[in-house]
């Protein structure tokens, strides 16, 4: 059971979400752990933000880099890509007034879907079938709360260009 704790210690520390000292087996907080779980934001997706947000400050942060980035957090890993789907988000993705943003994920992808349903909303474009109607409530629903913590994680790491983006999609 110790061993257990230690690892999941260790994992959180190396995802910056906690601080773990082994010598004495202490566990500090960390603002970043602290939105993750008010955000109720996974383990995994604050891993793949810690990478991204890295790669990120390298070049300028862009719309395209923040839609990517909400789009590849683990929490829309149920959003599935349905053969059936692939016809109608082609033709979304090409569709004039619909995505102004570049979709860095291929569209086989949950992150490309997302992407797109994304942008649909934000256009105001309905699609048409009732799977990706589904699809689109749930990205909606789960992309405010992970662009808001992303707005905080942002702050957290003094990525204000970033951040800014990140709240205007979370708006």
């Amino acid at each position: 059971c110790r061993e257990l704790i230690i690892d999941a210690a260790k994992l959180l520390d190396s995802r910056r979400m906690l601080r773990y000292e082994p010598e004495s087996g202490n566990l500090g907080k960390t603002n970043l752990g602290r939105v993750a779980s008010h955000y109720y934001i996974a383990g995994d997706s604050v891993e793949t933000f810690n990478e991204m947000l890295q790669d990120t400050t390298s070049r300028n942060p862009n719309v395209s880099s923040v839609f990517h980035l909400v789009c590849c957090a683990t929490e829309f890993e149920n959003v599935k890509v349905r053969p059936d789907d692939l016809d109608e988000m082609d033709g979304l993705l090409v569709k004039p007034g619909v995505c102004h943003v570049d979709v860095r994920a291929p569209m086989e992808d949950s992150a490309g879907k997302c992407n797109v349903l994304l942008q649909c909303y934000i256009s105001h474009v309905r699609p048409k079938s009732f799977t990706l109607i589904s699809d689109l409530n749930y990205v909606v629903s789960n992309a405010g709360r992970v662009g808001r913590a992303l707005f905080e994680m942002c702050c957290e790491c003094h990525l204000a260009d970033a951040a800014v983006l990140c709240l205007r999609l979370a708006k």
